[in-house]
Order: structure tokens, then sequence, then C-alpha cells
């Protein structure tokens, strides 16, 4: 399972708008705000998720789509150096 939207439901992580929903869990409800508890761990639950690392390796690197430099390379199990 896959961490859900940072911004999600407070009570269901179902992303917004989501009208009414009902769950198991939180019965019939409307989207709620997340707390800022719930948004930073939902988020350094989605950036633990990814299965893909990156590493400083300087500017003669391909372009990070992660930080938008030239400063990374990812590094995969292939190892293209």
């Amino acid at each position: 399972m896959t961490a859900p939207n940072p911004m999600g439901c407070q009570l269901c992580g179902i992303d917004r708008p989501h009208g009414w929903q009902y769950t198991d869990e939180a019965g019939l409800h409307q989207w709620v705000r997340p707390t800022q508890e719930q948004i930073k761990g939902r988020m350094r639950a989605r950036r633990s998720a990814r299965t893909e690392r990156i590493r400083h390796s300087g500017p003669d690197t391909k372009f990070c789509v992660l930080c938008l430099s030239g400063e990374h390379q990812r590094i995969d199990n292939d190892n293209e150096e």
C-alpha cells in the first residue's frame, strides 16, 4: 500500500474533495483537514517508500528531477558509471 496524499482527509486519507465518504473506521464524514503531524508523517512515509535513492555526485551527472539540478545521480541496481 502506498502512503496517502499528505493533504488527504484526516480520517481516511482520500484526496480532497471527496464529498461525503463512508469508511468503517470513520463512518460517514466529509473531508477533514489533516493535522500538521499527519501531514509530516505522510510526507515522511512517502519519501521512505521511494525505491530510488540519490547521492551527491557533482555537476557532471545527469539532470536530477528531484532537486532540479545536475548535482545528483540515481543509485539503481544498474551501475551506469
